[in-house]
């Protein structure tokens, strides 16, 4: 069973307000409030799941149509805009613009920002959440007339070819004789009361229904139903979703807990098992590079190996030491600089490319290096290359 309440807003939220209730579709009562306070109060018998939608006055909504509207939502979006922005006259950045893609066409509304606002924090201060909010004239049908107009008490509310407008009914006859000229040979519908003489008597409007107190509600729900009227509420503007687990309020919050709780629970143990699985493969992969480098050590744990080669100066590859010894020979030899140092670990020396002003301050750095206990020997000789001698000697700590 599917349950709407339809509201037909006045010209503000302290305004009288007329409602009806329609169960599966059927007009089921409707009332009247002074306010939206009262209509809190007459609606307080509802489930708060109950849809509830509203008709704006028509006056505080511009209605336009759009025919053979692009696919994209982007492009629809851009198009809306312009067509809006040309007609209004008015900057855009200030409305909120809804759209509605029909079968060849799409309905574009726009409304200032500050009134949807109105509109929408004033049922959520009241505690009624809203559903829908629809202009009055939007939920007008023409059947097969090319128009409808609904002759109220004191306004009249039409929709022509996709173009809404409500207004008093002077000012109405006015836009009514220009669609009328515009175009001579449509059709419209009119939603009147049987005392109302109002085009009773032109051939080109065909009386479709009454235009009593609960008749634009009847209307409202019939569109709103067929998704025929374009509901404000969107982007930005648009309600939060209704809870999609049936549960009642006391279990609500436990079953949002506990699904918290399982995702973290899984997401941590997920973690857990990731990072152990890269664990273990760096630490395979650097015990396999550690055997390679060092067979007589395969096995041995790779930490106290490093710190037993790195504190055992010549008897393996030592680099702390080294360091020492090379900055401790070069301080009296200045024209002498070492510009690379490879460790040759098959041979366990170190092999460094050499560069000097001459080949005597070579010989003299080889001689610091023996008084640090260090010794080297020429590999294959140095060679003049600009102004510099260069080459390579071998060292052993």
């Amino acid at each position: 069973m599917s349950e709407m309440v339809v509201v037909r807003l006045g010209r503000d939220l302290d305004a009288p307000m007329r409602w009806a209730t329609f169960v599966d579709g059927e007009f089921s009562q409707s009332g009247g409030v002074a306010s939206i306070d009262a209509l809190k109060e007459a609606l307080g018998g509802f489930d708060e799941n109950v849809r509830l939608a509203a008709l704006l006055p028509g006056e505080q909504v511009a209605l336009r149509t759009l025919p053979a509207p692009p696919r994209q939502n982007s492009k629809l979006d851009s198009a809306a805009r312009l067509l809006l922005e040309d007609e209004l006259a008015v900057a855009i950045e200030d409305q909120h613009v809804a759209v509605l893609r029909t079968d060849e066409a799409a309905q574009i509304a726009a409304i200032d920002r500050g009134v949807i606002q109105y509109w929408r924090d004033g049922f959520a201060e009241a505690g009624l959440a809203l559903s829908v909010l629809t202009p009055d004239y939007a939920c007008l049908s023409g059947g097969p007339a090319d128009g409808a107009l609904f002759i109220d008490k004191n306004r009249l509310v039409g929709n022509f070819g996709g173009q809404g407008f409500a207004a008093e009914p002077d000012i109405a006859k006015l836009v009514i004789a220009d669609h009328l000229a515009q175009r001579p040979d449509a059709t419209f519908g009119v939603y009147s009361t049987k005392e109302s003489a109002i085009f009773a008597d032109n051939p080109r409007f065909e009386r479709l229904g009454e235009a009593g107190d609960d008749d634009l509600l009847i209307l409202g729900a019939s569109a709103i139903d067929a998704d025929d009227a374009v509901n404000l509420l969107q982007g930005e503007f648009r309600p939060p979703r209704k809870k999609i687990v049936e549960a009642s309020h006391w279990r609500r919050p436990g079953l949002i807990a506990a699904g918290l709780a399982v995702l973290l629970l899984g997401g941590a143990f997920a973690d857990g098992w990731r990072a152990g699985r890269i664990a273990d493969r760096y630490a395979g992969e650097a015990q396999r590079i550690h055997n390679e480098a060092f067979p007589t050590a395969t096995g041995v744990d790779i930490r106290s190996h490093a710190r037993s080669v790195l504190g055992a100066g010549g008897q393996g590859a030592s680099f702390l030491a080294l360091s020492d010894v090379i900055g401790r020979a070069l301080e009296d030899h200045e024209n002498v600089a070492v510009d690379r140092v490879r460790y040759d670990q098959a041979r366990g020396t170190y092999v460094f490319s050499i560069r000097s002003l001459s080949d005597s301050e070579i010989a003299a750095f080889r001689e610091s290096l023996s008084g640090l206990g260090a010794a080297s020997a020429e590999t294959g000789g140095y060679r003049r290359s600009g102004q510099y001698w260069i080459g390579e000697m071998t060292v052993t700590l």
